[in-house]
């Protein structure tokens, strides 16, 4: 049935307004984790598009929001070459990489690379709020929030609108400057009221050829930060020249060089956020029409993966690797 002008108005404030309409957006989404940084530089979008893959290639369901309006990085570390479709009147359709990863951010359809944002306050936090209500994200296992570094408007939009978030983890590098910047971080998290599941170190150390190891930036600091914060310390990532290299292509560095410290690294990582979190059961996504996978993008694995498959159910390491 068509609505009239007066409905279709109404429909739309609905939709995009009233805080409930997020947690139906999210209602097939099992754990909702968001990804924050005390400051900017530290990899934390590459972070959030690692453990991503890495918990895709284990068969999970997985979706990435881009939640940095300003300095939005996702879709070009992921490969995405597309737009971001409407469905309907009132839904977004996230883009499918040829992995699996479901993404969303305001790059997708912004109109161009160069093109600045500049917005303030509260039109950013709306801009994320009508995001959040409008992605038609299916069934998932796992929705990775990337949030913008720091404490300002967008954290605080995410932190306060996603219902049953699961938590936050948080990205630092061993410079003293970006630890104590990261325990702001934390502590603003706990203020919120969010769970912080645990931190991850980047930059940690670079292993030579030789296989000798060097801690450019100093040793254990995030995990010496960890225990000060009493939280759970999720793991190191080195720096890598690889790395960087598997951003500029737009393909995970877990699925370009699989074999590598990093890659390994993050699969660990995975694991262990997979064990920690605790069962969990969500109600089963109808059967989606969904996007086709963005030619060449984000994987350069053989095999393909399952896309449009309902979130399955029970604790996250109990899902096989698709075939």
């Amino acid at each position: 049935m068509e609505l009239n002008r007066k409905e279709f108005v109404e429909k739309q404030k609905q939709q995009l307004t009233m805080k409930g309409s997020i947690a139906d957006a999210l209602k097939f989404v099992k754990y909702k984790i968001a990804i924050l940084s005390g400051k900017g530089g530290v990899g934390k979008t590459a972070a959030t598009v690692n453990l991503a893959a890495a918990l895709r290639n284990t068969g999970h369901h997985v979706g990435v929001f881009d939640a940095d309006l300003h300095g939005p990085s996702v879709p070009k570390m992921l490969g995405i070459k597309k737009e971001a479709k409407l469905d309907g009147a009132f839904w977004l359709d996230p883009v499918v990489t040829q992995s699996g990863i479901k993404a969303l951010s305001v790059a997708l359809f912004w109109p161009g690379d160069m093109t600045p944002v500049m917005w303030r306050g509260q039109a950013k936090s709306r801009t994320i709020r009508q995001l959040l209500s409008a992605a038609k994200w299916g069934g998932l296992d796992f929705l990775l929030v990337d949030l913008p570094p720091g404490t300002g408007d967008e954290p605080i939009a995410i932190l306060k609108s996603i219902p049953d978030l699961d938590g936050v983890i948080i990205v630092t590098t061993p410079q003293e400057v970006s630890t104590l910047v990261c325990s702001k971080a934390i502590n603003a998290s706990r203020t919120l009221g969010a769970n912080v599941l645990g931190l991850i170190e980047n930059m940690s150390a670079y292993t030579c050829k030789c296989g000798d190891t060097v801690h450019l930036f100093g040793k254990d600091k995030g995990k010496q930060l960890a225990k000060m914060m009493e939280i759970p310390f999720l793991g190191s990532i080195p720096i890598d020249p690889l790395f960087s290299e598997a951003a500029d292509t737009g393909v995970p560095i877990v699925n370009l060089h699989p074999e590598s410290l990093t890659a390994r690294a993050f699969v660990e990582i995975a694991g262990t956020l997979e064990h920690q979190l605790p069962p969990k059961t969500v109600a089963e996504a109808p059967p989606e029409t969904a996007s086709q996978p963005c030619p060449g993008s984000g994987c350069h694995h053989h095999h393909h993966h399952r896309h449009g498959d309902e979130a399955s159910h029970g604790h996250p390491h109990h899902h096989g690797a698709d075939s």
